[in-house]
């Protein structure tokens, strides 16, 4: 009898055990079914609102669209700009080695810069009112239409003098009536013009003097011709062979240029250096591009001053 009252004891003593290993987890859980439910409800302030089961559904993937854009590169060419125009110092060295040879300004505004040949049409759009050694593009026939050029304006006698530029008459080609230099200008107004005046007078006339006679003839032309491009050109260089070498000198003659550059820079012209093709080494003009007079350049002379003008060009400004 106590062997069988052991025995239900132990029975239960199993079965509590293994209840209590059942129900001892939900009892220790941290949040009670209670708790749960009314956390369900609080989370809807509304009182009356009444609590709705809610289903968790996985969200419907949105397809993806991927466009492809088509990058088009575009190759931006690149300018190349050309350098701008150094003066031309080709003769630079011969002012260093002849020191009584007053040199050329070659950051002045006014020179003329080297340029592409502009060609025979340029030449043709000129005029030269000139002394005697420009006066021979004329019988030499190295213009447009030779004996029949009227591009040369000098006096009846194939010279003039700055001195007396004022007063002077020369011959007009168009119908070979001699008239003063601002009624010729005044009636056939030139495209370009090219003052080539100074050896005449350089002899007797002091800077103060040969300037303020080339400042008038020159403003003088603009006033009558304000359209007219105004080119003034250096006086060339002479050899001893000059009958009258001594009284003029090319020491002279530079020192007269530099006159004549500062006029074109006062009053907006250009200036074209064309001795630098004349002169040799020892300052002198070349003699083999100068007549035995020592004076006149003659036709190898004439055209490489034509080449260098024409590669010294004018270059009309923009805007």
């Amino acid at each position: 009898m106590k062997c069988s009252k052991v025995s239900f004891l132990l029975i239960c003593l199993v079965v509590l055990m293994i209840l209590g290993s059942v129900l001892l987890p939900v009892a220790c859980s941290p949040t009670s079914i209670e708790e749960t439910t009314k956390q369900t409800s609080s989370s809807f302030p509304d009182s009356d609102h009444t609590p709705t089961t809610l289903t968790s559904t996985a969200p419907t993937p949105v397809p993806t669209t991927t466009t492809s854009v088509a990058t088009t590169t575009t190759s931006t060419p690149i300018t190349t700009v050309p350098p701008a125009p150094q003066a031309d110092r080709s003769a630079a060295y011969i002012y260093k080695l002849n020191p009584q040879l007053t040199p050329v300004n070659y950051d002045s505004p006014a020179l003329l810069l080297p340029s592409e040949d502009m060609g025979q049409e340029y030449i043709d759009r000129m005029t030269f009112i000139c002394d005697s050694p420009t006066y021979w593009l004329w019988p030499l026939e190295l213009l447009s239409d030779g004996k029949a050029s009227k591009q040369i304006w000098t006096g009846p006698e194939g010279t003039m003098t700055l001195a007396y530029q004022s007063s002077y008459h020369i011959l007009d080609p168009y119908d070979y009536t001699q008239r003063p230099i601002r009624d010729v200008v005044a009636l056939h107004p030139p495209d370009i013009l090219i003052i080539a005046v100074g050896i005449n007078g350089i002899s007797f006339m002091d800077e103060e003097y040969f300037s303020a006679e080339y400042m008038d003839l020159v403003t003088d032309i603009q006033e009558i011709s304000p359209d007219t491009i105004i080119i003034l050109q250096s006086i060339y260089p002479i050899t001893r062979q000059y009958r009258y070498y001594g009284s003029i000198t090319n020491a002279m003659i530079t020192a007269g240029n530099s006159w004549i550059m500062a006029i074109a820079e006062e009053t907006g012209c250009s200036y074209l250096d064309t001795i630098s093709v004349l002169l040799n080494d020892q300052g002198m003009a070349k003699d083999q591009l100068i007549l035995n007079d020592g004076l006149h350049p003659n036709r190898e002379g004439l055209s490489l001053i034509l080449d260098y003008i024409r590669t010294h060009a004018y270059v009309e400004k923009k805007g």
